[in-house]
């Protein structure tokens, strides 16, 4: 009865048991742990940049936040921006620059951390979006040329002139089928006109007599949705009506009384959601008011006491998450914040500028 084969095979089974129960253990209550952290099964990521003091002039990380925990893009060692964020399966592409040499902005896309320039540092350049389909990345954004800025999109790292000759600036980047929307602004004698390009032909939304830009583009089926803005008139006293273009023709979501701005648009189940933000009072140098509109109603995410400002949009199932930034203070620095169906997380703590520039859930 005291074989010893027998002993050491009765030993091994109890560390094997041993072990089996205490993995599994760990493995639950991590599991446990996760699901409490974000216990709706999505991911929050956030685009923007985090200033290395409270100081606007002090340098800047371009920042990614993902659920709420900050990782920096660049070393600090230069200042950089984050501008846009899109995940694509296990991937996760941000679009923004980096100042190279003291001077002048590279264009940037960050896969996982890891960066690509777009521009060679020869010349300013910035990108604002980026979007994946399938295994294309594309990028929006402007470079200098012989005219002033011009709009660019890139096609995993290949440049293509949007400017027609025009000075002109690419704000966003939407693909749908084989088709590639980018919205922007155009140069008209004096004015920016609101265009969005479809496969690199451009169409103007406004006819250049007031200033205007489209900031973003959305596309549905077969509608497209352009966020943006357009003056009333020209005067040194000039005021924004907040406006979604559908198909080209454009409702107003504001009245012309308080200038107000369309940053960002999203659409779901034919509900056309908007974010952007409005001023206070009858002019633009009053506090701005963080704000989405949903099929042309307005709701407020801030109540116009400080400077605030939504600056991207998605709608998840029932759930809205907006990204922006609000003032801590009447001389405090902008904390970069999101918002989930009007309830504010802080990203930062208002002891160093954070700004959120856009937002994606997955």
């Amino acid at each position: 009865m005291n074989n010893p084969i027998i002993k050491q095979i009765k030993k091994g089974l109890l560390l094997l048991l041993i072990f089996i129960t205490t993995f599994f253990s760990c493995s639950k209550d991590d599991n446990n742990q996760d699901e409490e952290e974000n216990p709706t099964g999505l991911t929050v990521y956030v685009a923007g940049i985090e200033n290395k003091s409270n100081d606007y002039n002090s340098g800047s990380y371009a920042t990614l936040w993902k659920n709420g925990k900050v990782t920096n893009l660049n070393n600090g060692s230069t200042s950089a921006m984050a501008e846009s964020v899109y995940v694509s399966g296990n991937d996760v592409y941000v679009a923004g620059e980096e100042l190279i040499g003291g001077s002048k902005y590279v264009a940037k896309v960050w896969k996982n951390g890891v960066a690509t320039n777009l521009t060679d540092g020869s010349k300013g350049a910035n990108a604002y979006s980026v979007f994946v389909a399938g295994n294309n990345v594309y990028v929006a954004g402007s470079e200098e040329g012989s005219i002033g800025f011009n709009a660019k999109v890139w096609k995993n790292g290949v440049a293509t002139d949007l400017s027609d000759g025009l000075q002109s600036f690419a704000n966003s980047v939407f693909v749908s089928g084989n088709d590639v929307y980018v919205a922007g602004v155009q140069l008209n004698i004096s004015t920016f006109m609101a265009v969005i390009w479809k496969n690199g032909v451009a169409t103007k939304l406004t006819n250049g007599l007031k200033e205007a830009s489209a900031n973003s583009v959305f596309v549905s089926g077969n509608d497209v949705y352009v966020g943006g803005y357009e003056y009333v008139n020209n005067t040194s006293n000039q005021t924004a009506i907040a406006k979604v273009w559908k198909n080209g023709v454009a409702t107003n979501l504001s009245d012309g009384i308080k200038p107000a701005y369309i940053t960002s648009v999203f659409v779901k189940d034919n509900d056309v959601y908007a974010a952007g933000f409005q001023s206070a009072e009858a002019n633009y140098t009053s506090n701005l008011i963080a704000m989405v509109w949903k099929n042309g109603v307005a709701t407020n995410l801030t109540d116009g006491t400080y400077y605030a400002k939504a600056t991207g949009i998605i709608v998840i199932g029932d759930d809205v998450y907006v990204s922006g930034r609000e003032q801590s203070g009447s001389n405090g620095s902008d904390i970069a914040k999101v918002w989930k169906n009007g309830v504010a997380t802080n990203l930062t703590n208002g002891a160093k500028l954070g700004r959120a520039h856009a937002i994606f859930v997955k």
